[in-house]
C-alpha cells in the first residue's frame, strides 16, 4: 500500500518524457567489471560487520551466504524480510539461539541508521547549497542525536524494559515467548550496544558508505549518462537509505525512488534525472544480488529436504 502510494505521487509530478531524453547508455565491460567489484566488496563488508556482532561465532563464508540472503532477500521481499531470513540461516548455521540473533541484528540497524546521519552531516558540509540552506545539515544532527539518545535509553533501561514487556507477555499467556524471546533480546541489546561493541562495526559501516556505495553510486550514473559529483552521490546516498527505511514492499518500491527524487530536487537537479538513476540503481542492485540469494535459497532449501 505504501509503495503504491509512492508510485502514484511520482507517476503524477514526473516528466517521463524528460526522463528518457535524460537516459543515455554508457554501458561497457569496464564500468560492468568495476560495478561487480564494488558490490562484491560491499557485500564482503555486511559480512565481515556481521561476523564482528555475532562475535566471530559464524565463518567467514557463511557470514558471507548470510550478507547475500540477506541483501538479495531485502530486494524482494516486503519490510526487508531478507534480514530475517538470515537471522534464520545465522542461527542455523552457528546454532546460536535465535533471540541473540535477532539482537544484534537490531544492533546492526542501530548501526546502520546512526552511521546514515553521518554521511548525511559529510554531505551537508561538502555541498555548498545544502550546507546554506542548512536542512539536511540540522536534519541529520537531529536525527543522529536521537539515534544516540535512543541506544543509550536501551543500553541503560534494558533489564527494566524486560521486566515490563515479562509482565506484560505473561498477562497474555505468552510466558515462553517473553522468557525465550523478547526478554533476551532486551538484555542482549544492553550488552551489544556498548560503545566497545559497536565501535568497529561503525567505522566499517561509515567506510563501506562513503567508499564504496557512493563510488557506486557514482558509476551507475555513468552508465545511464547522469553525472554526480561525489558530494551528490552522497546526498543521494543518505536519502535513499532514508527512503529504504519505510516499511514498504518489494525493496522499497516508491520510497526509494521518492526519496532520490527528492534529492535531486533539493541539489537543484532535475527530477527526471533522479528517477531513472533511482530506477538504475534499483535494477542493477537487484540483479546483483537477488539472483544469487535466489540461487542459494533454493540449494538451502533443497539440501534441508534431502536431509528431511
Amino acid at each position: 500500500m505504501v509503495s503504491l502510494i509512492f508510485i502514484f505521487v511520482l507517476a503524477n509530478h514526473i516528466e517521463w518524457r524528460d526522463a528518457f531524453r535524460v537516459m543515455e547508455f554508457g554501458i561497457s565491460p569496464e564500468r560492468l567489471a568495476l560495478f561487480l567489484l564494488l558490490t562484491g566488496a560491499i557485500a564482503f563488508v555486511y559480512a565481515l560487520r556481521w561476523q564482528l556482532l555475532l562475535d566471530f561465532e559464524l565463518g567467514m563464508m557463511a557470514s558471507f551466504t548470510a550478507s547475500i540472503i540477506g541483501l538479495g532477500g531485502n530486494m524482494l521481499l516486503p519490510a526487508r524480510g531478507g534480514d530475517l531470513l538470515r537471522v534464520y540461516y545465522s542461527g542455523q548455521r552457528a546454532e546460536i539461539p535465535y533471540a541473540g540473533v535477532f539482537s544484534r541484528l537490531v544492533v546492526e540497524k542501530f548501526v546502520d541508521f546512526l552511521t546514515i546521519f553521518l554521511v548525511g552531516l559529510l554531505a551537508a558540509v561538502l555541498n555548498r547549497t545544502l550546507f546554506s540552506n542548512g536542512y539536511i545539515l540540522y536534519f541529520s544532527a537531529v536525527g543522529l542525536a536521537g539515534a544516540l539518545l535512543v541506544a543509550i535509553g536501551l543500553r541503560f533501561s534494558s533489564k527494566q524494559l524486560s521486566a515490563v514487556a515479562g509482565r506484560v507477555l505473561r498477562l497474555l499467556k505468552l510466558t515462553s515467548v517473553a522468557e525465550k524471546g523478547v526478554e533476551r533480546v532486551l538484555l542482549d541489546l544492553a550488552r551489544g550496544l556498548s560503545v566497545s561493541a559497536v565501535a568497529l562495526p561503525s567505522l566499517l559501516t561509515l567506510l563501506m558508505w562513503v567508499l564504496l556505495y557512493s563510488w557506486a553510486y557514482i558509476l551507475v550514473g555513468r552508465i545511464v549518462g547522469i553525472s554526480l559529483s561525489y558530494d551528490e552521490s552522497l546526498v543521494v546516498l543518505f536519502a535513499g537509505s532514508l527512503g529504504l527505511m519505510i516499511p514498504a514492499a518489494p525493496s522499497g518500491v516508491g520510497t526509494y525512488h521518492a526519496s532520490v527524487v527528492s534529492a535531486f530536487i533539493l541539489l537543484g537537479r532535475s527530477s527526471s534525472e533522479g528517477i531513472v538513476l533511482a530506477t538504475a540503481i534499483h535494477f542493477l542492485f537487484l540483479v546483483i544480488y537477488a539472483v544469487p540469494a535466489l540461487v542459494i535459497g533454493c540449494q538451502w532449501r533443497l539440501g534441508r529436504l534431502v536431509t528431511e
